[in-house]
């Protein structure tokens, strides 16, 4: 029964008023009951009604039978006493009302409100698709196809993990291990969490992923970054093109500043921050002024994510002073023997675990070698034994309910010999018996270890180009070498050199090229002597560079010429790499002149491009541009800013003009690179290093290939030791420049291997604890299962619903679309009633004034026109990784939210009647239902709907798809009605002539033009409609809504989050005791869990659309 106050959808179309297709919402103000007639106000809080001339404005009167009860769509924007709130939940009640649960976009704040006290706009209004049915409200099938689209993907989004939605609506591929991290962080408050992932896992992702979701619903927050120089433009490049965050003042209020540690003020350091990111944390360790200043900040900071390389057990002074970072309350009273008694307990867990993860692989290889015969074998009956005998060890000292029982699980009779069992019980040891549980270490053997044969990080390989230096070839670089090393050896003899301050800057640069060296030299103690030599080499290198097209043509007479460092690079990019595209680094800006002098003689100009300090902004984002986006443009040439906060995973080959001496600096090098976002169908990264012979630098070679392995692989957990690793550089330089270097590496490849296998068996340990959860195999379906549908037919889907809804972009074949001003169309969208984004406001924000410059610049380059105030971006994921340049249409993004909200919170294709050619014959309504767990009774409980977040996924967030027969005469079974059903969704948006619209109010019958005569809608009417259709449809809508709760509640995984919480409660409490560490909190979590589990257990569940489809087979044609 309508009453006043309450929200009623309103027909509002102009064609006809009996039939209509176009509604607004609006709020009863009185209803006459004498004239049947009903006030209605229609809402315009937001000044969006000017877009749309013919729609109503104000108080209209209506029929009392032409509207109807409508609610307001979930996430949909209201205002509640003069402020926007977003709609989290809606409650009925007995005096059929609605009471809804909204948030306050300024303060975040929650509150539960009834209707009559909102307002909502003339655009919200949501009814259950039935009614529309019922009621002959056939929209256009174009409309129900796209949005059927369009709903499979954000019903994923809004139905996952806290989070998940904002995650994907960045840069970055999602990968399982990040969103558990970024999930994790975001559990508890304050977020103080260590993200000591290995190199190349992605912890800058994780951690602007984690400040981006903490941010989405605060403002006037004040977040630091702290960041090594040299990191410094890569942290503010991928706030902003990643993730769409100035370095500054940014949405909300909210305001980011990176900074180093050096450029921080008193005022910086007692500062209250919000947020506070350091990033390589680690190295601060060994200065006392700088571990002090972080410490200051550290004690006054809400939140903190530390991002450092992975603590090892062995450095436990290192690993203590970290923690007391990290929580400085909790172990600044630490001792190191009270912290070396904690490190002590958990190397026994990891000794033991290691050996039973050995025999486990084993176990494993066994089982799948015997297949079907494997339960009668000795062998691994025998391997049973040893783990179970090894894991009964482990519980005795552990002394956990919980293990005990989940050992007590473990049947070698099972279908898989107890291996589930075995992994779920080695994953609860090792991820809950940690020191400390804020801090997170994803290893690379997580990317190596999919069911799937896939590979997920780059391999690396080694190139080698050497050349000898003699007297014939280049005699003047050899005496230079000669006297140089001589010049080193009495220095040090005499003690009046120092290898750290006269030594190293000298040798850096002799490897590098002549006019690096002689820079420097000019400012040491060497004499003139020694400099003329310099002199005639440089001239000699000049005479190369001068000539090097003549060098390149003729090698033989030339061939001198090829004993220099230079022609061999040049001559390799031009001969042997000549269709590949290569990064070359140096260090110094003097090398970096020459080589690009060089290059420029000898290739296109379309070929080559430079990344140095002495270029401006504007050269430096062109010459990226042209690097990731052009294929002519092969050759990028970094000088020691390394092409900061750019990805050149584009490029296979990295070429080292010289070499650093910290395997850091080669790391972060190789890094440019080997990245997550790296295309796999070029699944190499090709490290290019030049040394000569029988030099120093030789021995330096061989100190990072054969001791590091750097070239081969990434450092993997032993970056926390490259200090010593370095000290062991100057070290053996003090002892014996000629030839300590090359008798240090054996003891350096003891000391390397020493360390790896502790580490191997940390990161197994930290590994397993992952990968073995039941919960990461929920994570990895998610991910997969939004990954399938986020694809070429969704993109495409997007951009032809925004053209129907009357924003028209402008395509390219490739997969990029231009949005601008004019794109938008009122006439057209008033079917639709979409509403554009902003536009000033959307071109002025940080990221796309910087993309737009950037695409204008290469425009005015190109001698090309460039679209007035348009933004040139992609629907596709992969197609904004690979091009920096790119925008991304994206959740969280105006454009896409803009398209999305049309196509989700209206009811705009939720209700059709078509007919279509397909394999099989079948008439009926075909019902999709989606599930969410109960967020209401959350609220009402005093539980954050974010409690909701590591157990979402266990609820099934799939939409369930229910036909009910009208005619089904060969008897289908629902699967294959199912399957025909998906085709025709997938095949789509532009398949209007194998379609017939039977809502439509006019006559165009297609194939149907035999059996049609008149208007379609008149023809459904006689031959399906009448006095019965809508008691059929309600009793056909009664029968889905059972079994697709019933197909709901048996796809979740209710058993699934009840042990994941139950294991994560009483791990926390064996933790806790274990290693004497008082835990508070447990009681609060024990409730919380109860309450979310009742959420998960009753679930509510939604009616996304409704069609009536008449499949016709081909036969029929």
């Amino acid at each position: 029964m309508l009453k006043t106050k309450m929200y009623v959808r309103c027909p509002a179309d102009q064609e006809s008023m009996y039939e209509p297709r176009i509604f607004v919402c609006g709020q009863i103000i009185n209803i006459d009951e004498f004239k049947r007639t009903v006030s209605v106000k229609v809402h315009d809080p937001f000044g969006h009604l000017l877009f749309f001339e013919d729609l109503p404005k104000g108080v209209i009167e209506l029929p009392l039978g032409s509207v109807d009860r409508c609610s307001f769509f979930i996430g949909s924007i209201v205002v509640y006493k003069g402020s926007s709130y977003k709609v989290l939940s809606c409650q009925k009640c007995k005096d059929d009302y609605y009471k809804y649960y909204i948030q306050n976009f300024d303060d975040t704040s929650v509150v539960k409100v009834p209707e009559a006290d909102v307002i909502a706009a003339f655009n919200n209004g949501q009814v259950d698709p039935c009614v529309q049915l019922k009621n002959y409200e056939f929209q256009n099938p174009a409309w129900y196809l796209g949005r059927a689209v369009v709903a499979k993907s954000m019903d994923i989004l809004e139905n996952s993990i806290y989070g998940f939605k904002e995650l994907a609506g960045s840069k970055i591929y999602l990968m399982p291990h990040q969103v558990n991290t970024i999930m994790r962080c975001l559990q508890e408050s304050p977020c103080r969490y260590m993200l000591a992932d290995e190199v190349g896992m992605g912890k800058t992702i994780e951690a602007i992923s984690v400040y981006k979701i903490y941010t989405m619903n605060q403002s006037n927050k004040k977040a630091l970054i702290v960041v090594p120089q040299v990191l410094k433009e890569q942290w503010i490049s991928e706030l902003l093109l990643k993730f769409n965050i100035p370095n500054g003042m940014g949405k909300n209020n909210n305001s980011v500043t990176v900074k180093t540690l050096q450029e921080l003020s008193e005022k910086d350091l007692f500062t209250d921050w919000d947020f506070v990111i350091v990033d390589e944390v680690h190295k601060y360790l060994f200065s006392q002024s700088e571990y002090e200043k972080l410490h200051k900040i550290s004690t006054l900071a809400k939140n903190i994510l530390l991002l450092s390389a992975t603590p090892v057990q062995q450095k436990k002074e290192e690993y203590l002073d970290l923690l007391r970072l990290l929580l400085p309350q909790k172990y600044n009273s630490f001792s190191v023997e009270k912290f070396g008694k904690l490190i002590a307990k958990q190397s026994k867990i990891i000794q033991k675990t290691a050996l039973i993860l050995d025999d486990l692989g084993d176990f494993e290889e066994e089982i799948n070698s015997l297949a079907e015969s494997a339960h009668d074998s000795e062998e691994c009956e025998e391997l049973f034994e040893e783990i179970h005998e090894d894991l009964e060890e482990i519980c005795d000292e552990l002394d956990d309910d919980k293990l005990n029982e989940l050992l007590q699980q473990i049947k070698y009779e099972n279908d898989d010999l107890g291996v589930y069992t075995i992994k779920v019980i080695i994953s609860y040891i090792c991820s809950n018996y940690q020191i400390e549980s804020n801090i997170i270490r994803n290893r690379r053997k997580i990317l190596e270890s999919t069911d799937e044969d896939v590979q997920l990080m780059a391999s690396r390989d080694l190139i080698e180009l050497t050349y000898l230096t003699d007297n014939e070839g280049n005699p003047y670089e050899q005496l230079s070498y000669n006297v140089f090393a001589h010049w080193i050896i009495k220095g040090l003899e005499s003690g009046i050199l120092d290898v750290e301050l006269d030594i190293k800057p000298l040798l850096s640069r002799f490897f590098s090229s002549p006019w690096a060296f002689y820079k420097q030299a000019k400012s040491s103690k060497m004499d003139g002597s020694i400099l003329d030599n310099i002199r005639k080499w440089l001239e000699s290198e000049q005479f190369n560079v001068d000539h090097i097209n003549d060098i390149l043509d003729d090698p033989d007479k030339y061939a001198d010429s090829y004993a220099s460092r230079l022609v061999i690079v040049i001559n390799a990019l031009y001969d042997d790499f000549y269709d590949q595209k290569i990064v070359l680094f140096t260090n110094y800006a003097e090398t970096f002149d020459v080589y690009r002098k060089a290059l420029t003689k000898v290739f296109p100009e379309e070929e080559v491009s430079f990344f140095g300090a002495s270029m401006s902004a504007e050269e430096i984002e062109l010459n990226a541009y042209r690097f990731q986006t052009q294929d002519e443009c092969r050759i990028m040439l970094c000088d020691s800013t390394g092409g900061e906060g750019r990805n050149f995973q584009c490029a296979d080959y990295i070429v080292h003009i010289d070499l650093p001496w910290d395997a850091s600096a080669i790391e972060q090098r190789i890094g440019r690179l080997d990245r997550l976002e790296r295309d796999m169908s070029r699944p190499v990264v090709y490290s290019v290093v030049v040394h000569t012979k029988d030099t120093f630098e030789e021995a330096l070679f061989s100190f990072f290939k054969d001791g590091l392995k750097i070239f081969n692989h990434s450092l993997s957990g032993m970056e926390i030791i490259m200090k010593e690793i370095n000290d062991e550089i100057i070290s053996a330089i003090n002892d014996d420049f000629k030839y300590g270097l090359f008798d240090r590496i054996p003891k350096i490849v003891e000391l390397a291997n020493t360390m790896r296998d502790a580490i191997r068996k940390e990161q197994n340990f930290d590994a397993a604890g992952f990968i073995y959860r039941p919960m990461y195999a929920e994570l990895r379906k998610l991910i997969e299962y939004y990954s399938q549908n986020e694809n070429v037919l969704f993109a495409s889907t997007m951009s032809n619903w925004a053209s129907l809804a009357g924003f028209r972009g402008s395509e390219k074949k490739n997969g990029e679309i231009t949005y601008s001003a004019t794109s938008f169309s009122a006439k057209a969208a008033i079917n639709s009633q979409l509403i554009p984004p902003r536009w000033d406001e959307y071109l002025n924000t940080a990221q796309n004034q910087f993309l737009m410059n950037v695409q204008n610049a290469y425009d005015k380059s190109m001698a090309r026109k460039t679209q007035d105030r348009a933004i040139r971006g992609t629907f596709s994921r992969k197609l904004a990784i690979e091009n920096d340049y790119l925008h991304f249409f994206a959740p969280g993004d105006e454009v896409f939210d803009c398209i999305v909200d049309n196509a989700i919170n209206s009811c705009k294709g939720c209700s059709s009647a078509f007919a279509t050619f397909c394999r099989i014959n079948w008439i009926g309504l075909i019902f999709t239902w989606s599930i969410a767990p109960d967020t209401s009774y959350l609220l009402d409980n005093g539980v954050s709907i974010y409690a909701m977040s590591p157990y979402r996924n266990y609820l099934f967030s799939e939409q369930v798809i229910i036909p009910v027969s009208i005619s089904n005469v060969d008897e289908l079974d629902d699967e294959t009605i199912i399957r025909e059903y998906t085709e025709i969704i997938t095949r789509g948006f532009n398949a209007k002539s194998n379609l017939v619209h039977l809502g439509k109010r006019s006559h165009e019958a297609r194939f149907l033009k035999d059996t049609i005569k008149g208007r379609n809608i008149d023809w459904f009417k006689e031959k399906f409609g009448g006095e019965n259709w809508e008691d059929y449809v309600l009793s056909a809508r009664k029968y889905s809504h059972e079994k697709a709760l019933e197909i709901l509640k048996k796809r979740s995984n209710i058993r699934g989050a009840r042990e994941e919480m139950e294991r994560t409660l009483s791990a926390r409490v064996a933790n806790s005791e274990f290693y004497g560490l008082n835990d508070e909190g447990i009681e609060q979590l024990k409730q919380t869990q109860k309450i979310v589990l009742d959420a998960i257990k009753h679930p509510k569940i939604h009616l996304e659309s409704v069609s009536f489809i008449m499949m016709i087979g081909e036969r029929n044609e």
